[in-house]
């Protein structure tokens, strides 16, 4: 009985032993445990020295750095929509490009027999309306047009209409005058370059495209009623041939069936 007791005794200090080494732990999500307390025999009765606290742990880790802004994804992701570029448009267009000073500009005054009782204008450069930098917005330009007589009222049957641009520089000092401009009247291309505008007088500067409009049949796939849009580059790389959303949404409420037409005189 007496050997009962002492072993029961001891397998309670044991068991306590036991719990007291577990609670000294810590878990791995916390901080490093501290040590356990120092182990003394089950056998003499005596607990362990109680363990020192953990150290806290370390703090958590900063945050990542933002990711960087992806490229542009095609339009099934979100990208931007491609530009129309219809093969046999864009071949069109680079013929046009390649013969339109040959047509004349179509306020050139310099090209017919005297009419006027004053001195013939030569073809003006003019400002765009447009508030588009990406399209016509501050820049100057000039029209040609390959069936002359029939600008801008037509009909526009087989008409080919080409918009010369330029980016627009201040002469500072500089005046306007359109007539007084000592143009040769055997010239090829009579054009006073220069626009009076806010701020000064503007010249045209360096080449700043093309932008083309074309007449085919109305009934032409991919055209905006028989008209084809399409735009090149100074360096003459075709950017756009077809339906052009953007110049569809201005063209659209033109007054000579999508053309607006520049003055063709100065009176």
């Amino acid at each position: 009985m007496y050997q009962h007791r002492v072993w029961g005794g001891a397998v309670a200090r044991l068991l306590g032993v036991l719990l007291l080494v577990s609670c000294g732990k810590t878990s791995s999500g916390a901080g490093s445990g501290g040590g356990g307390g120092t182990f003394v025999s089950v056998l003499d009765g005596s607990g362990g020295i109680p363990g020192g606290g953990g150290q806290p742990g370390t703090p958590a880790g900063a945050a990542g750095d933002s990711g960087g802004r992806g490229e542009g994804g095609t339009p099934a992701d979100g990208g931007m929509t491609p530009p129309v570029l219809v093969p046999a448009f864009a071949e069109a267009a680079r013929a046009y490009a390649a013969e339109y000073t040959t047509w004349g500009r179509v306020d050139d005054e310099l090209r017919w027999a005297p009419f006027l009782c004053r001195i013939p204008s030569p073809a003006l450069a003019r400002a765009s309306a447009s508030t588009d930098s990406a399209t016509h917005g501050q820049k100057l330009y000039s029209v040609f047009a390959k069936n002359h007589h029939a600008y801008p009222n037509g009909p526009q049957t087989d008409q080919v209409v080409v918009k010369q641009s330029w980016t627009a520089e201040l002469v500072p000092g500089a005046t306007y005058d359109p007539l007084a401009a000592r143009v040769p009247a055997d010239a090829g291309d009579h054009f006073y370059g220069y626009v009076q505008g806010d701020g000064g007088v503007y010249r045209a500067a360096a080449p700043a495209g093309l932008y083309i409009m074309f007449r085919l049949p109305p009934t032409t796939p991919d055209t905006d009623e028989g008209w084809v849009y399409a735009t090149l580059t100074a360096a003459g790389e075709v950017t756009a041939a077809g339906r052009v959303a953007s110049c569809m949404t201005c063209h659209e409420v033109a007054t000579h069936e999508r053309l607006f037409g520049v003055p063709t005189s100065v009176d």
